[in-house]
């Protein structure tokens, strides 16, 4: 798993991944199977575990819709230029980022 966020990061690195984007372009295709959340939580700490190791930069989002609490993390590689989201242009800037975040969640039905 390691190897295969590390190669998403470094292929792109003027471009940052969130948690979700990493599980569904990485994992999934790679055939990863199972409890979403299980495997979010896995990629995540995978993720953070590259950070630690110095090998990707992260930075933590979060924001409120509708009045309910959505939070990501944005990874990108080392090899970026880039030390903070907002460096990667106007759509990791405030307020458009958080815009984003919110559209991230998806209603299930009730």
């Amino acid at each position: 798993m390691f190897k295969a966020l590390q190669g998403a990061l470094d292929a792109n690195p003027e471009r940052p991944w969130c948690v979700h984007r990493l599980y569904e372009e990485v994992l999934v295709p790679a055939g990863s199977l199972g409890d979403r959340d299980r495997l979010l939580e896995q990629t995540e700490r995978a993720a953070d575990a590259l950070v630690a190791a110095g090998r990707a930069r992260h930075e933590a989002v979060s924001a409120l819709a509708i009045g309910v609490h959505c939070q990501d993390t944005v990874y990108w590689s080392t090899r970026s230029p880039y030390e903070r989201l907002e460096e990667f242009g106007p759509e990791y800037e405030s307020p458009t980022i958080l815009r984003r975040l919110a559209s991230h969640m998806r209603c299930h039905g009730l």
